[in-house]
């Protein structure tokens, strides 16, 4: 039974124990909780935020432009997305312009003129009655009727007791109700028309608003007024009953005035005709849904192009909810993926982003505004789509891998280009196109210390896409030959683009490095320069330093070879590195004379000040010679804490003897900061090594390669190279790449016999340039 509660009771505390080790496990959700709360996620969601807002608006934008051109070979074929009608307004227009032109023209008759011709004729018996000689006549009734002696004699035959007989006057009203009205007197433009329309289109308008068709034959007032009278007017005299002997002098009246007896109411007819064209119905076409708009390979004419935009309307308009916004959200699915990965790419893989903000917006912007260009361009200008999309392209592509690294640009790179393949509706072979592009661009730009680097990139680029586009084509299009010259124009345009990227990159690379905060190899190149006034200036006031900084410089080229480092920023880090001992050159040994030592005569603490200072003193002069911040980098942790042993052991010693209280180690050391980069401890341990090195009384293999390894534990164990990225197998080729180095510049000589030496200083003294030469080395 105690065995039994014995076990029982431990049996409850293991149990007790258990759950208090799982309550105080930390919880999932709190650290994830505790993550997206961090400042540092925050600043990166809001960034990729309005990243991902401002290219889903420019994409959803351009896929709702048209994208092509009249006379474009298209490589996709295009539907309906939804049934529609639209008016035909050629046809309309057409129909409303026959209904328009086929209007009846209204004329009016001209009253005054017919009313005093009837008035001058019924009276013209009563004016002659009882004259027998033409002569007699007032001259003003002479000039209207021409009258003679037969027709003078015809009218007495008119007359009764001095007036006018009915039957007189029944011939005057024939003539003038409806014999003028069969024979038209019209002006002569009036006339011309007239002559050419449809009789059912002439009306004659009435007082009493009735109209009448005028069908007969018309005259012109030009015809009224030549030599003789018109035959069809003499006829319509005689229709109206006059006799033969007055038909002249009737004729003579009604053309003596040669004004028009009917005019066009232009007023009228207008309103007739717009009345008329407005009666016609539209002329509608109805498009149903998934009627082809055209077919691949077709070449586009200006009526294709209208239905695309009619068709791109009516969606945009009539479309459903569903259908319209369904594509939009999955857009906005795909760029919230992209962005994500691209944050999260950038700031895992590059500190320099994760740390700085500033960056990831400098970086999202690069893409926006290239995406915006290409947009903006391609919308404009159709025909100049391939350059749009691939200039800005490349443009990002080589900024990022000046200011980080290839596979940052590549990765940006594919982004962009997803991004404007889905923004340009194009083809997943058009996207394999441009990461050809990218590829060959990439595999270009490494290092780039000439200006012919980036023009080299840009022609093999430039090769590679032009060969592409045709290729590209050779697939997509169905009848190239026939669209031979569309294709040469893609090919051109993807060779100029690439060529002008590396023509203006050339020539913004200083803002390019000012914006973005890197040295390219081109301006390492121009500081690696002796004749640099920095460098001339630590010539001539240090030169025990220069040659220092020159062995340091060679040594530390060597060991980034060996790890894939940046030897060129290496070699110029170390140039410059110790620059700030041109202040005190003489308080460092290597510019001392033998000796002379002015740190005797200081104190340890004092000296410590002096040595220490060379590096605060090195940044200063290196910023206001405006040295790159990389190289500042160097200067300020070539040292990083390291301890200044020499004097701190002075000093404890000094301390012993006056029986004072050891001084703090921390006191001694270096402020740094330690190597943030792998160039950065390179240049440490070169620097350390060839110091120590140059102190040693023989430089045999076996000790160089000692020293190189104790001195790379010692900053290793103290720390030094934790910030530097540096792994262990790094660490032993760095290592392996110094011995190399340092054993080959302190390289054993052959000690010649003392015969030899005596011959050679005779020769020596011959000044024999060939035993000089075989002795220089």
């Amino acid at each position: 039974m105690a065995k039994s509660s014995k076990a029982k009771s431990s049996s409850a505390r293991s149990e007790q124990r258990r759950q208090e080790l799982r309550r105080n496990l930390p919880k999932p959700t709190m650290a994830l909780r505790q993550a997206l709360l961090r400042p540092e996620f925050i600043r990166t969601a809001v960034i990729i935020f309005c990243f991902l807002v401002l290219v889903s608006l420019l994409v959803t934008w351009s896929r709702e432009q048209l994208l092509v051109r009249v006379g474009h070979h298209v490589s996709t074929t295009k539907l309906n997305r939804l049934s529609y009608e639209v008016e035909d307004v050629e046809a309309t227009r057409a129909k409303r312009q026959e209904a328009s032109e086929n209007a009846p023209r209204i004329y009016v008759a001209n009253d005054d003129l017919l009313n005093r011709i009837q008035a001058s004729l019924a009276g013209l018996p009563t004016a002659v009655a009882g004259q027998t000689d033409p002569t007699a006549l007032a001259g003003e009734l002479q000039d209207q009727y021409q009258l003679d002696e037969f027709s003078l004699a015809a009218l007495q035959n008119m007359t009764i007791d001095g007036e006018a007989t009915p039957q007189w006057l029944e011939y005057v009203r024939q003539l003038m109700e409806k014999e003028m009205q069969r024979i038209p007197v019209l002006e002569e433009q009036e006339y011309m028309i007239y002559q050419t329309t449809d009789a059912r289109r002439r009306q004659l308008r009435l007082p009493d608003g009735r109209s009448l068709p005028l069908a007969g034959e018309s005259t012109s007032t030009k015809q009224l007024n030549a030599s003789a009278p018109p035959e069809r007017l003499t006829r319509a005299v005689a229709r109206a009953g006059f006799p033969e002997e007055l038909i002249p002098t009737v004729t003579a009246r009604i053309v003596r005035d040669g004004q028009p007896t009917v005019t066009l109411d232009v007023d009228e007819t207008d309103r007739i005709r717009q009345e008329l064209a407005d009666d016609v119905k539209p002329v509608i076409i109805v498009h149903n849904k998934g009627e082809v708009i055209w077919r691949r390979g077709d070449q586009l004419s200006p009526e294709s192009i209208d239905a695309a935009l009619q068709e791109a309307y009516f969606f945009s308009e009539s479309g459903s909810f569903t259908r319209r916004w369904l594509p939009r959200i999955g857009i906005i699915a795909l760029l919230s993926i992209l962005s994500i990965f691209m944050a999260a790419y950038a700031v895992t893989s590059h500190d320099r982003i994760g740390r700085n903000p500033i960056r990831l917006v400098a970086l999202c912007f690069l893409v926006a505004s290239m995406l915006t260009v290409t947009a903006w361009i391609s919308a404009e200008a159709p025909a100049f789509l391939y350059g749009a999309a691939i200039a800005p392209l490349l443009f990002s592509v080589v900024v990022v891998r000046l200011a980080y690294d290839r596979r940052l640009a590549v990765f940006i790179g594919g982004i962009q280009a997803a991004i404007a393949t889905m923004a340009l509706q194009e083809s997943i072979g058009w996207f394999v196109l441009m990461m050809a592009g990218i590829g060959a661009m990439i595999a270009q730009v490494t290092e780039v210390r000439h200006r012919n680097t980036l023009i080299r990139a840009s022609l093999v680029t430039a090769v590679v896409l032009a060969v592409g586009c045709v290729v590209l084509n050779m697939i997509e299009l169905p009848m190239l030959f026939e669209a031979w010259g569309q294709v040469a124009m893609q090919a051109m345009q993807s060779g100029i683009a690439s060529l002008a990227v590396g023509f203006l990159v050339l020539g913004i690379l200083p803002s390019i490095e000012q914006v973005f905060g890197i040295t390219t190899g081109m301006t390492l190149a121009e500081l690696r320069d002796p004749r640099r006034p920095l460098l001339q200036q630590l010539q001539q006031h240090a030169p025990g330093t220069y040659n220092h900084s020159l062995q340091v410089a060679h040594i530390a080229e060597a060991a980034a070879d060996a790890i894939g480092a940046d030897s060129l920023l290496v070699y110029v880090g170390a140039l410059y590195h110790d620059i700030g001992k041109m202040n005190k050159p003489m308080y460092f040994v290597e510019n001392q004379q033998p000796g002379d030592n002015l740190h005797d005569k200081l104190s340890p603490a004092m000296s410590l000040l002096v040595i220490i200072g060379h590096v605060k003193d090195g940044v200063e002069l290196a910023k206001e010679y405006s040295l790159p911040r990389e190289i500042i980098h160097f200067i300020e942790s070539h040292h990083g804490s390291t301890l200044v042993e020499y004097f701190y052991h002075a000093e404890r010693q000094k301390a012993e003897d006056e029986g004072r209280e050891a001084v703090d180690e921390i006191e001694f050391r270096y402020p740094g900061p330690r190597p943030r980069t792998r160039e950065a401890a390179i240049l440490m341990l070169s620097d350390c090594v060839e110091s120590a090195t140059r102190a040693m009384s023989e430089h045999k293999p076996a000790q160089v390669e000692n020293l190189v390894r104790e001195l790379a534990r010692k900053r290793l164990m103290d720390g030094q190279f934790d910030e530097s990225a540096l792994t262990f197998r790094e660490l032993d080729a760095i290592q392996t790449a110094i011995i190399a180095r340092v054993t080959a510049i302190y390289h054993g000589r052959i000690a010649y016999p003392e015969a030899e030496e005596d011959e050679i200083e005779t020769r020596l003294d011959d000044d024999d340039p060939t035993i000089e030469a075989a002795t220089a080395g």
